[in-house]
């Protein structure tokens, strides 16, 4: 982690980010005003202040679009596939925070927490497998069970092999439409 600035220290982020957004001061006047209060701020440093908290509020917004417009999209499809699809973003964004660590950070950080939010994605994405193959051998199954069902409510009323046969294939080929699920 990159070291902390004197305003962060000094626990003034909020304040500043307030002033300047619903108080509509300038960032020489928030300096001053700080100043006079005591504090060891510059306006460069509520500058840099204002600026990374705009650079995380478009990260933020990027972020939500990106949510919104996954979930437009695998709004048909079942809550395990969008858990499978945010897991999958997750994992990309930590792998991609991870290669962005410079070797000067790397003292600072704690590793621990970083592994451990890995590890606990990749159990997830191990779960969200588990849960749909064990739904894929459940569905499927029951497509067996009911071919034969039919086959032998088929026989009884007289249809022929190859009728049987055309059924039979049309039930196993059946695919669960995850919008009529209930």
């Amino acid at each position: 982690m990159p070291r902390r600035s004197k305003i962060e220290m000094q626990g003034l982020v909020e304040r500043i980010v307030d002033m300047f957004h619903l108080d509509k001061m300038s960032q020489r006047d928030i300096a001053e005003k700080l100043k006079d209060e005591g504090y060891d701020v510059s306006k460069s440093g509520v500058g840099r202040v204002l600026l990374d908290h705009a650079g995380q509020m478009k990260a933020y917004q990027a972020a939500a679009m990106e949510a919104s417009a996954i979930v437009k999209e695998l709004k048909s499809e079942s809550g395990l596939d969008m858990a499978e699809a945010t897991s999958q973003i997750i994992q990309m964004k930590l792998l991609e925070a991870v290669k962005n660590i410079g070797p000067d950070e790397l003292d600072d950080m704690d590793l621990d927490k970083l592994f451990s939010a890995v590890r606990k994605n990749a159990q997830s994405q191990v779960q969200i497998a588990r849960v749909k193959l064990e739904y894929e051998r459940g569905y499927n199954k029951g497509l067996f069970r009911a071919t034969e069902v039919v086959e032998s409510e088929a026989r009884k009323a007289g249809l022929t092999e190859e009728n049987i046969d055309i059924i039979k294939r049309r039930i196993l080929a059946l695919k669960v439409d995850a919008s009529e699920e209930e």
